[in-house]
């Protein structure tokens, strides 16, 4: 048999997920226009699997580094409780600007929280432990540093989901000569052998890597990040307001 192509597992992957709502059609179709990049988007079905993942992990507050149009924020924050929040953090003007359009449209707009500039400033600006999901899809070469800033601002069993993490298939190359794919190639060695979390490699469109940071055993308990939904947790997340 021979070997199927990509592009029809992807296609046939997309046509067995939830559809997208209109507004999201036409965000599409806007960012085709506008960027002529719309594969920079997550697409529909790792759309659908972000959008899964915060509502089964009983996500309230989300932090999402790289905007772009804000396909995957709105998706997500359809998960979001009603008093749910995401920060998403976006560092082009343009694009932000297209997002927060879409935002101002959608019924679950006002969860999201659209912070321009640099990403890493704006991470640093979060408090530490209040967060239970991240979402890291920007710039390749600062992913091991969004990496440990979404570890910072995690609660312990916390999630992380990191995209793109094949580059293309660019990091099976020896040697290695593309900048972004020499990073991505040290970020999966570095969050493959940290004992901070647990983790897997999904074959999702370019690659995901689902990481869950450990719940410290009760002895080293004191001190730790309220879980989700506690009294805690919630006076912690009103910083995020």
């Amino acid at each position: 048999m021979k070997p199927i192509p990509q592009e029809v597992i992807a296609a046939y992957i997309e046509d067995h997920s939830d559809p997208l709502p209109p507004l999201l059609e036409e965000l599409v179709r806007e960012t085709r226009r506008q960027t002529g990049r719309p594969h920079w988007s997550v697409g529909r079905a790792e759309g659908r699997l972000l959008q899964m993942l915060v509502g089964i992990s009983g996500a309230r507050r989300v932090v999402e580094v790289g905007t772009f149009t804000g396909f995957s924020a709105l998706l997500m924050a359809e998960a979001l409780p009603e008093d749910g929040r995401l920060v998403t953090c976006e560092s082009e003007p343009t694009v932000a600007a297209i997002a927060q359009r879409f935002f101002d449209r959608s019924p679950h707009g006002r969860k999201i929280r659209l912070e321009l500039g640099p990403a890493l400033e704006s991470l640093a600006r979060l408090p530490e432990g209040a967060m239970d999901f991240v979402f890291i899809d920007a710039d390749k070469t600062a992913y091991a540093d969004y990496y440990e800033q979404a570890l910072r601002l995690l609660r312990a069993g916390g999630l992380i989901l990191a995209d793109n993490v094949l580059w293309r298939g660019k990091i099976f190359k020896s040697p290695l000569t593309n900048p972004n794919a020499r990073a991505i190639a040290a970020f999966n060695d570095k969050v493959g052998a940290d004992p901070r979390v647990e983790k897997v490699m999904l074959a999702v469109r370019d690659g995901c890597y689902l990481i869950r940071k450990k719940i410290p055993s009760p002895a080293s308990v004191k001190g730790a990040a309220p879980p989700a939904g506690s009294a805690a947790a919630r006076d912690r997340s009103c910083l995020l307001e």
